[in-house]
């Protein structure tokens, strides 16, 4: 059996989703602008515990599961949607504030447990997430795969989220984005609320939609 060819499929369709934007990396960017590449990295880490578990799930056959009670996937996207529109709301009233008293105003730092909580919670409720490793990637899997492979690939997918974040929080914790950051703070705030509330809102559309 040919094992090799499904491991640098599965690598390349991790790099795929990383670069397509989503919930995820706007997760990561924006505790990265706000708080720096460690609170970035942390948040990455929650997304990457959050990818590790998906992944166990997905080789543990949890998509029959969604296909035998679609009512799961619906409440699991309405789930993720309210989080989304949660975090959005919360951007919005950070940009509000700074707008009222532009000298004192701050983003709100996360405590690292917090920031890892947010990236798990983003991960764990995006129906991104679920198609991801309950469809397209377990295309990839082959059918007869020893449970020793099985748990390579949940491992591989863990590492590679770990560093593919990381990457993420180093590029937007530079000095060249942090001090765009500083000059347009309220704006990008709003602008970081705006896409939150919009990706949410589209997640629940078409949650009842199909639901």
């Amino acid at each position: 059996m040919d094992l090799f060819s499904p491991l640098a499929a599965i690598v390349a369709v991790n790099l795929a989703a990383w670069i397509t934007p989503g919930p995820n990396m706007l997760a990561v960017i924006a505790a990265s602008l706000a708080g720096g590449r460690v609170q970035g990295i942390a948040t990455g880490a929650g997304l990457a515990a959050a990818a590790t578990l998906w992944a166990l799930a997905a080789v543990l056959g949890v998509a029959t599961m969604f296909e035998l009670f679609p009512q799961v996937a619906v409440v699991l996207k309405l789930a993720g949607a309210a989080y989304l529109v949660w975090l959005g709301a919360r951007s919005l009233r950070t940009a509000l504030r700074q707008g009222a008293n532009m000298e004192t105003a701050r983003l709100p730092s996360l405590s690292l447990l917090r920031a890892f909580r947010t990236g798990f919670l983003v991960s764990m409720t995006n129906p991104k997430a679920a198609l991801f490793f309950g469809s397209v990637m377990t295309a990839f899997v082959p059918v007869a795969a020893p449970g020793w492979f099985l748990a390579a690939i949940v491992a591989l997918c863990g590492v590679l989220a770990v560093l593919l974040h990381a990457i993420t929080a180093t590029v937007f914790s530079t000095g060249v984005a942090l001090r765009a950051f500083a000059r347009g703070r309220r704006w990008i705030s709003g602008l970081f609320g705006i896409a939150f509330l919009a990706t949410g809102a589209m997640v629940a559309h078409a949650a009842l939609r199909r639901g």
